[in-house]
């Protein structure tokens, strides 16, 4: 056991120094140094001294990180009560509250919610599990917003996780905070129709998931830089016009037969698309070789290889993406066949740097587009290729030999994990 450190004069007056420095350092400062700090360990710092004892109310971060049977008092519901009580701080700088409880009321949530946007909170996170049904965002006091505007336009990130809100509420909201530039919504069953739709909206980042019965997206906004979205795509009408500066989208989770639906309303993007995530099937990649994406660097595909005969279907897109520089593929296994190598047109894929293949099994679909790649790309740098764990008969680890022994160019790093 490593002993004590023992104090000395010498000791003592090195520590009295530290806390003369700290006493002439000014309020605004220490408030700035406690703000750093977990609520709990803040509000410890009230019996440092006199002077200390208030200054942790004035703590620009609240996060209330759930609420168990085993959670200590800060986060308890009556401890939350009485810090934002005791709170003199006249904003908020982020607000997160994270509740694990089914003994929660609706009412104690809609105070706790209204207390954090009367002042002036910028960053807010609210998360609850289990979601409380019969709970929606704001819907208790969305009367009151519309006339007491003053503490919600302060607003810069919003994120909802597990917690009901309506399409007309997260439109009052982003029409009156001028300020949001990140939206985020995850697994609302209210949520059913939302529009992003007016040249005077600021926000940059938009994120839905698993919101199942969302049916419509729209989308017209100039300030609009990416675009998440994870959910079933079968029912669901997306519309996105008049958005020159959306360069990164991501759509997963849609229905391999209703992929169709997904590429048609995002083409629009397509010549300043710099990042693009999808889960892919062959009829995408026959919509591709229609199209050029002349700016997408990033490319992300997920592709579900259910009774494929091969891959090589890839390569129309990555011919539609001719500055492409990173590949990352996601294998999803699902059928049995293993597939006949073929020939397709060689095409020089200049700037493509970096190839990563995810759920590799070694079966021949997997291995032909691996040397496709090796073949085509002429600049590239690194390719990793991580082995699924698990097969279904048609591929063993011992089929990535074939690519270990592969000649390749010189300069390309070749790691199989």
């Amino acid at each position: 056991m490593r002993k004590r450190p023992r104090i000395t004069p010498a000791t003592r007056e090195q520590g009295e120094i530290v806390e003369d420095l700290m006493s002439l350092l000014p309020d605004d400062i220490l408030i700035n140094i406690i703000s750093r700090l977990p609520l709990k360990e803040a509000a410890k710092t009230s019996v440092l001294s006199s002077r200390w004892k208030y200054l942790w109310t004035f703590t620009t971060v609240l996060d209330f990180d759930g609420i168990t049977e085993s959670s200590n008092c800060i986060s308890d519901p009556t401890c939350i009560d009485k810090v934002l009580q005791l709170h003199r701080g006249s904003s908020i700088n982020k607000f997160r509250l994270c509740l694990y409880s089914k003994d929660l009321h609706e009412s104690e949530i809609t105070n706790w919610v209204y207390s954090a946007l009367s002042k002036r909170v910028q960053i807010f996170e609210l998360e609850l599990w289990p979601r409380l049904k019969n709970y929606t965002f704001l819907e208790n006091c969305y009367n009151n917003l519309k006339s007491e505007l003053s503490g919600v336009k302060y607003l810069r990130s919003l994120r909802l996780f597990s917690v009901n809100v309506t399409g007309e509420i997260l439109e009052f909201i982003l029409h009156n905070c001028p300020l949001l530039d990140q939206l985020s919504v995850v697994r609302s069953e209210t949520l059913v129709s939302l529009k992003v739709v007016g040249s005077a909206i600021q926000l940059k980042h938009l994120r839905i998931s698993t919101c199942y019965r969302l049916n419509e997206i729209k989308i017209s906004t100039p300030n609009l830089l990416s675009f998440k979205y994870f959910g079933p795509g079968q029912e669901l009408k997306l519309h996105i016009e008049n958005a020159p500066q959306l360069v990164d989208i991501s759509f997963r989770g849609v229905m391999l037969t209703r992929v169709r639906n997904v590429v048609g309303p995002i083409t629009s993007c397509f010549p300043q698309l710099k990042t693009l995530e999808l889960d892919s099937c062959d009829e995408l990649y026959a919509q591709f070789s229609e199209h050029e994406l002349p700016n997408l660097t990033h490319l992300h595909l997920r592709v579900a290889t259910l009774n494929r005969e091969s891959l090589l279907g890839l390569a129309s897109i990555m011919k539609a993406c001719p500055f492409l520089q990173t590949l990352i593929v996601q294998f999803d296994y699902n059928g049995y066949k293993v597939g006949r190598r073929r020939k397709v047109p060689r095409h020089s894929h200049q700037h493509l740097k970096l190839v990563e293949l995810h759920g590799f099994l070694g079966r021949p679909i997997d291995l032909e587009l691996a040397f496709y790649i090796l073949e085509n790309a002429t600049t590239l740098e690194k390719m990793v290729v991580n082995r699924t764990n698990y097969s279904f008969g048609c591929g063993n680890a011992k089929d990535c030999t074939k690519l270990r022994e592969a000649k390749l160019r010189q300069g390309v790093e070749l790691l199989v994990l």
